[in-house]
């Protein structure tokens, strides 16, 4: 498993790759009238932003403009922050980012505004940074859904208490608080009850060591999973051993997850997902660069005034199950 993450990561390196050198002009890293965007993923080996990506690109090429993909080695704010004083120097049009840690980040996102350079957030957010806009999955109805969907596949199961262990990715980073809180106040007041909470910094491996290490240690103390993120279903099903055990001993333990893959069809095919609740990363690259653009132009963006949060692209969910998986993921 750590060869094929490996080979991807070699792969999505030839692409973060970020135009070095000074340069001059108010308009971007080209000269006065060029437009340049970056985008800013947490890190570089976050495989679930490559459609994400692919958006950016897109995009870029439909408005003929530069957009780059300037991803930190590690998931961490100090790295972010280099990378974006990286952009300030360079003076570029915009920058996109998903925020490792809301308020580590925001010093920095003001000076690039103050810089002129259009600041806007994509996937994780930093509300309070005075960012243009946020484009991305509200996260808290995206943990909401979540819950209440594990609600509904246990609505008869008899079962007094129904334990649930949780898969975390990057503790403190605004979209994984959200994304549990609403999952927290979805269950409140019912028999679902939370009683394990493990994060992996957004890390496949790590992900798949923490729920392949609890579910071995206590599989008959809990009885479903709720993965805030779908690390997991990024490689072979092969990967999760104990899990796939777990479950298959008994039919009321579920899996509710984030995240939709292509991956995914090999763990709804062996029922080890019930309810997968996917995530438009296309949508992230594709919408954020737009509207970057018509900002820097003067133009009105598509976006719904938060009164808690500000300017707000909302890209949509997707809610899967394992009765029309194949419908949903096959045709």
């Amino acid at each position: 498993m750590k060869k094929v993450l490996a080979l991807v990561l070699a792969t999505f390196m030839l692409f973060a790759i970020v135009a070095c050198g000074q340069q001059s002009g108010s308009g971007g890293a080209g000269g006065s009238d060029e437009i340049v965007i970056a985008m800013i993923p947490q890190q570089l080996g976050n495989v679930v932003f490559l459609p994400t990506k692919e958006g950016m690109e897109d995009k870029g090429a439909e408005l003929g403009i530069t957009v780059e993909w300037a991803a930190p080695v590690r998931a961490e704010a100090t790295e972010q922050v280099g990378v974006v004083e990286s952009l300030i120097e360079r003076g570029i049009s915009g920058l996109i980012i998903s925020c490792v840690n809301p308020d580590a980040l925001q010093p920095v996102l003001e000076r690039a505004m103050e810089a002129g350079i259009v600041v806007a957030t994509f996937d994780a957010d930093s509300p309070n940074s005075g960012r243009a806009f946020y484009a991305g999955t509200d996260n808290y109805q995206a943990g909401f859904i979540c819950g209440q969907e594990m609600i509904k596949l246990y609505a008869d199961s008899g079962l007094d208490v129904v334990r649930v262990a949780q898969l975390e990715g990057l503790p403190g980073a605004f979209d994984m608080e959200e994304r549990k809180q609403g999952f927290a106040d979805a269950i409140a007041g019912t028999n679902i009850e939370l009683v394990y909470s493990g994060p992996c910094d957004d890390d496949v491996d790590k992900a798949i060591e923490v729920i392949e290490a609890y579910t071995r240690a206590h599989g008959e103390s809990f009885d479903a999973w709720f993965m805030a993120g779908g690390w997991p279903y990024l490689v072979n099903p092969d990967a999760t051993p104990e899990v796939n055990s777990w479950k298959a001993g008994d039919p009321n333990r579920k899996v509710v997850t984030m995240d939709i893959f292509d991956s995914s069809v090999a763990f709804f095919e062996r029922e080890l997902i019930d309810v997968a609740v996917g995530q438009d990363f296309y949508a992230m690259g594709a919408l954020s660069v737009q509207s970057v653009y018509d900002i820097i132009n003067g133009r009105e963006i598509n976006a719904k005034d938060d009164p808690v949060f500000g300017k707000v692209i909302d890209t949509g969910v997707r809610i899967v199950y394992l009765s029309n998986w194949r419908e949903q993921l096959l045709d």
